[in-house]
């Protein structure tokens, strides 16, 4: 099978999703080409072609060429991530894709009255970006790392800092992200809006127990544990549960290894692949291959 990867990397980024959804193809044995946005491209030399938005996609105006057009060819797909940023792009460019998918749950009713078919499909964790090893002593009682960029954030952030000083905020990606998740006994989570995060997935996968503002699509997921149990609806909410977990070591470590175990089975980004291709495997000389394509 041979899939083509469109996803822009010349802005300053090669990080994120469309970088985790072709690593977890090329894990999978799939062969894998990438190209940017405005590469010359003939679609009919792959069996699919996948474009992962990201970040700066919604900047359309302001890049120095027209994305390619993909409204003529077929075994198209599309995986949108920020809806609740930059809409009307994301939305117009999935006009021309024959399969939608949106990570958001929301915009797949948003897409249906601008009149597009989507289908929600999570994010994930990449497991070699955000790796559960090796241990790490908690030195921090709260952890959070993440960009304070809307004013939403920043007043959560600077309660639970006034509640608990032994909190670490920093800016990290991949290795170290995983890192501070690991050496923190608990990791916050706060969303922009509505949405269904990746440090919801990327903290739990590392193994940290995450505390997370409650987002009505937890309860969509088929969770092990009771999503009121790892997550918090008030200020006031959050700040008696991580006094409750810090308290209560045993507790909070036991739902860890569990949640961890359920995100690396079921939302890890070579298991979305799995899902949006089909896939079975078989095992060969000891390897997997990738068998039975829509």
């Amino acid at each position: 099978m041979r899939v083509c990867t469109l996803y822009e990397s010349r802005l300053g980024r090669n990080d994120g999703p469309p970088l985790y959804w072709t690593n977890a193809m090329k894990q999978l044995g799939i062969e894998v080409t990438h190209l940017s946005s405005q590469n010359n491209f003939n679609g009919d030399l792959y069996d699919a072609i996948l474009w992962v938005d990201w970040g700066e996609d919604a900047i359309g105006d302001c890049l120095p060429y027209r994305p390619i057009d993909m409204s003529n060819y077929d075994n198209t797909i599309y995986i949108t991530s920020d809806t609740h940023l930059g809409y009307d792009y994301r939305m117009n460019k999935a006009k021309e894709f024959k399969k939608v998918y949106t990570n958001q749950i929301d915009a797949v009713g948003l897409f249906e009255k601008d009149g597009v078919e989507a289908t929600w499909l999570p994010h994930a964790v990449e497991p070699m970006a955000y790796p559960d090893k090796p241990l790490c002593i908690k030195k921090y009682d709260i952890g959070f790392v993440g960009f304070v960029t809307f004013e939403k954030r920043a007043i959560f952030l600077d309660r639970m800092l006034k509640e608990f000083p032994n909190f670490y905020v920093g800016q990290h990606f991949f290795e170290e992200c995983a890192e501070k998740f690991r050496q923190s006994k608990i990791v916050l989570n706060t969303s922009a809006t509505d949405d269904l995060n990746m440090r919801f997935f990327e903290s739990w996968g590392t193994g940290s127990f995450t505390l997370s503002e409650y987002i009505p699509s937890f309860n969509l997921l088929d969770l092990p544990v009771d999503p009121e149990m790892i997550s918090y609806k008030s200020h006031d909410e959050c700040v008696e549960k991580i006094k409750y977990y810090l308290e209560n070591a045993y507790e909070r470590e036991t739902i860890t290894q569990v949640m961890k175990q359920y995100i690396l089975k079921h939302h890890t980004y070579q298991a979305r692949v799995k899902q949006i291709f089909n896939l079975t495997e078989e095992k060969k000389d000891g390897e997997a291959h990738c068998v039975g394509v829509n």
